[in-house]
């Protein structure tokens, strides 16, 4: 290419100018007064981030990120490489300064910038944290007319589906639409279906990146009730291997909320009745037929990001030469993005001169595809496989074996794998780094960790290599064996963060543990192994709520009663505990579940793990407790304290418990004691105690409970505040059982009671909100009683039917706790509404109640409501004995706020 065809060519980009700089990203260029300057590659990949934040201070970390993303430099390097930059621009225009140093935090472009490129929109941070971000996408070129029609076509009821084949950028595509079409403060969720190597976890997938329970029994209609009421933009990627189950779940959504706006993507149609289809074809490139100058070529967007994606890896200013060959490669990939970036990333390798005529004939050789199947498909496979054999052993031998990953993994995961294939660490990390930098794989830093992850195709393609090798199965151990490890770190970290670090961390694990596990459990597996990475995983599913796919898992391991013999006795303990739990906190509480503590007990003593057997005997006292029984909770509690010799202050979280459950039992004053002396010892909300999983961040729990003591005892104003505390710190550690305890178990019953129907309000939208994202049956039951119950306090007779259901709802999940006191409740709503009859027949079916004798706290309230019934009937004489009996109850208790309640109704009661 001469000068000055090169310039006239280049200066048509869309550019950055600053003084008499003219900077093209695209081309990898930039001019002074229109004459090319000579760069490094280091130093115009510098230039390029500080002009485009310039006016920004740019940190070291951005830098290194951006300028050597596989490879840890000194700082020094990055020093010389700024000094050469300021230098070159200083030579052509000593009188400006363009690049200013902020001592300490790195560097800031100071001269002011014209860009001349159209405004992108930018990245729309996501309303809340539920919502899966969708990953960054580069500039797309070429696309303009597709996301204005797409665009369109989101407006119009119904969802857009963009098709086309792998590798043509629809994931791209679909994202940067969606930073296109949300304004300021509205959210994009993202979907990656990748992962999903089997249909029936595509309803999880769609639930997970949306903050839905994965325990929900019909998560899909989380997903509807979410989208119903927020104004935010879901894109499911990459259908085409579930299509089925994507198109049923999607047309459902559709069908359901016709406004909601989705972008789907999918190499084929998903051929359902809301279906609005925009198809997608390669990058647009040049007719090799017709005769095109090199400064034409250049205006094609499949040329121009084969040229940029090279430049990046180091190619020179591209010769007309060059250009043509690069005309040819692009038009046998067919404008593919993917495969453009795939071959331009394994050209930085090559001379230039080999690069039409090798090119060409792999191409040819490699057109294998089934003759049924679309060119374009046959074409990147054909890249893929030639890409993939132009690779020295050790990183073809490696691109097949982090096949084993079904998304993201690290720097470890990878030299985990390396044994498999016979690869010692400083070759397996070189090849690392070399399949990055040719593009079969992707790095992106993230908190500080560089995180890699294969494109779809690629990753199907190594997997194919995988298959037929040697290493096929050793590779699959080693993974296991990895997934196994990283679960181990996992619990142990799991007792000192919090759920949002924790799951921010792990979350996206959970389909390498399936993956993982289907291998370990398969007849040519390890199912000994396969035990040890369900014992592991149970932290994970926990805090995904995932118990039907815990419980099914743990099934399987104890299925395999050979594989259980090598179990060490505290995995045996932690296998039948986690068995309990999600049998205690599912949705209905299983039938089974007393046995299965007493399982838990039992595997516990033999553990010999002091700490584990309190937290197994904690934990049947939750389950007791919840059904009703909370004085038979207190003397298992108090019998294995005397047993081994506890002081429950050794414990707080069982003295949290225990002083909790005492309340339930109407031991008022005991329970005053333990949480005064927890208060002093652990109630300090600055201090970062951990969490008592599935039940509450200890903090927190103290507060929730003295609310509900205090609110008993008669003092409403500081039990208001100790419940919004603990609402508060639940909030900020984004621990769910910890704010629908505290919500359900204090804030909105205190709220209710006393008449602050708006800020019960607030508190029932909440503690919704949270029973979508745990299926724990005991959140959705009062969620749902206390919107009836605030709709009854308005006037709505409505009101009695969701009261009357939530009972019913939570005694079929055999929920007894607080029944009686929502029966009560209801009671009143009926006497208000001067309906005697059934506020009798709701306060007589507390009778019935199995734990009746056991749950004391509210006693003074049922004599209470018994009197005010009699009194409705014109029988103050019975009504006055029945509220002397709640004055003698509460007052044996130390129940304040009971007391005032019963001389409030007594007062209204004329006995002439």
């Amino acid at each position: 290419m001469s000068h000055d065809g090169g310039s006239q060519a280049l200066s048509k980009q869309k550019a950055y100018q600053f003084g008499d700089f003219r900077l093209l990203p695209e081309a990898q260029a930039l001019l002074y007064k229109g004459q090319s300057v000579a760069l490094g590659g280091r130093g115009f990949d510098i230039l390029t981030l500080l002009v485009a934040r310039a006016g920004e201070v740019v940190s070291k970390a951005d830098l290194f990120s951006h300028v050597w993303p596989d490879y840890i430099v000194h700082d020094h390097n990055l020093k010389v490489n700024v000094g050469n930059l300021r230098r070159s621009l200083a030579e052509l225009d000593p009188t400006a300064e363009y690049i200013a140093t902020i001592a300490g935090r790195g560097y800031k472009f100071v001269a002011a910038v014209e860009n001349d490129r159209p405004a992108v929109a930018r990245q729309v941070a996501s309303i809340t944290s539920h919502h899966t971000a969708p990953p960054e996408v580069r500039q797309l070129l070429g696309r303009d007319d597709a996301i204005r029609q797409i665009s369109e076509q989101l407006d119009h009821p119904g969802y857009v589906t963009i098709v086309g084949p792998g590798g043509a950028g629809k994931t791209s595509l679909a994202v940067t639409v969606a930073q296109h079409c949300c304004n300021e403060g509205k959210a994009i969720a993202f979907v990656d279906l990748s992962t999903v190597t089997d249909p029936r976890f595509v309803v999880p997938a769609i639930a997970s990146a949306l903050g839905i329970s994965l325990g929900l029994d019909d998560p899909i209609a989380g997903v509807i009730d979410l989208l119903r009421s927020n104004k935010l933009l879901l894109i499911i990627d990459n259908c085409e291997h579930v299509i089925a189950m994507a198109a049923t779940t999607v047309e459902r959504i559709s069908a359901a909320v016709p406004g909601a706006r989705i972008l789907v993507t999918s190499r084929e149609p998903l051929r359902t009745r809301h279906e609005q289809i925009h198809f997608l074809s390669g990058l647009a490139y040049p007719d090799q037929t017709a005769e095109l100058s090199t400064t034409d070529a250049l205006q094609f967007p499949a040329i121009q990001l084969f040229i940029s994606t090279a430049h990046g890896a180091g190619v020179s200013e591209p010769t007309d030469e060059y250009v043509r060959s690069v005309v040819s490669i692009c038009t046998r990939l067919d404008g593919l993005a993917l495969a453009i970036e795939l071959a331009a990333g394994t050209a930085s390798v090559l001379a230039t001169s080999a690069l039409e005529g090798l090119f060409k004939n792999g191409f040819d050789a490699m057109g294998r595809g089934a003759r049924d199947a679309p060119l374009r498909h046959q074409s990147l496979e054909a890249t893929l496989d030639w890409s993939y054999r132009l690779l020295p052993d050790r990183e073809a031998i490696l691109l097949a074996l982090l096949s084993v990953f079904s998304g993201r993994f690290n720097a470890d995961d990878a030299e985990a794998m390396y044994s498999a294939g016979a690869l010692v660490p400083m070759a397996g990390r070189d090849a690392l780094s070399q399949l990055v930098a040719k593009s079969l794989l992707s790095a992106q830093y993230d908190g500080g960790t560089v995180h890699y992850r294969m494109a779809e195709s690629t990753g199907t393609y190594a997997a194919r290599r995988l298959f037929g090798s040697r290493y096929r199965e050793e590779a699959r151990r080693q993974f296991a064996i990895r997934i196994r490890d990283k679960l181990q770190i996992a619990e142990r970290e799991w007792s000192s963060q919090t759920s949002r670090e924790w799951l921010g961390k792990y979350r996206r694990q959970i389909d390498d543990v399936r993956a993982a596990i289907a291998w370990a459990f398969d007849p040519a597996g390890d199912a000994a192994l396969g035990v040890e990475l369900v014992v592991a995983a149970l932290p994970l599913w926990q805090e995904l709520s995932a118990f039907r796919e815990m419980l099914e898992a743990i099934d399987l391991a104890s299925s395999n009663s050979a594989a259980l013999v090598g179990l060490a006795p505290l995995g045996r303990a932690k296998l039948s505990t986690a068995r309990a739990w999600a049998m205690t906190l599912a949705r209905h509480m299983h039938p089974q579940t007393e046995d299965a503590w007493r399982e838990s007990i039992f595997h516990a003593n033999g553990s010999g793990d002091a700490g584990f057997q309190v937290r197994s005997v904690c934990g049947q006292a939750v389950f007791l407790a919840y059904s009703g029984r909370p004085r038979t909770a207190l003397r298992s509690m108090n019998d294995f304290a005397a047993s081994k010799g506890l002081d429950w202050t050794t414990a707080p979280d069982g003295k949290r418990l225990l002083a909790h459950i005492e309340i339930y039992a109407g031991e008022l004053n005991s329970a005053s004691a333990h949480l005064e002396a927890l208060m002093n010892d652990w109630g300090h909300l600055e201090e970062g105690h951990g969490l008592s999983r599935f039940q509450v961040d200890l903090p927190a729990g103290i507060r929730l409970s003295q609310a509900f003591l205090c609110w008993l005892q008669g003092d409403s104003d500081r039990a208001a505040v100790l419940a919004s505390r603990a609402i508060d710190r639940a909030v900020d550690l984004d621990h769910m059982i910890s704010l629908g305890n505290a919500i359900s178990l204090a804030g909105l019953p205190i709220a209710f009671v006393d008449g602050n129907l708006e800020t019960a309000s607030q508190l029932q939208r909440q503690l919704a909100d949270v029973s979508r994202r745990e299926s724990v049956g005991i959140y959705e039951g009062t969620a749902t009683f206390f919107a009836g119950a605030i709709q009854s306090a308005r006037g709505e007779r409505a009101g009695f039917t969701l009261m009357q259901d939530s009972i019913a709802g939570l005694l079929r999940g055999s929920w007894r706790a607080r029944v009686p006191f929502y029966r009560s409740l209801l009671a009143e709503a009926y006497i208000a509404a001067g309906e005697m009859q059934l506020a009798e027949n709701s306060l007589r079916a507390v009778l019935s109640e199995i734990g009746i004798r056991e749950e004391r706290w509210w006693h003074p309230d049922l004599w209470r409501v018994a009197g005010m019934i009699e009194a409705g009937n014109a029988r103050p004489n019975k009504a006055m004995r029945y509220f002397q009996k709640s004055l003698d109850s509460a007052l044996a208790m130390g129940a304040g706020a009971a007391i005032k309640r019963t001389q409030l109704a007594m007062a209204a009661v004329d006995v002439r």
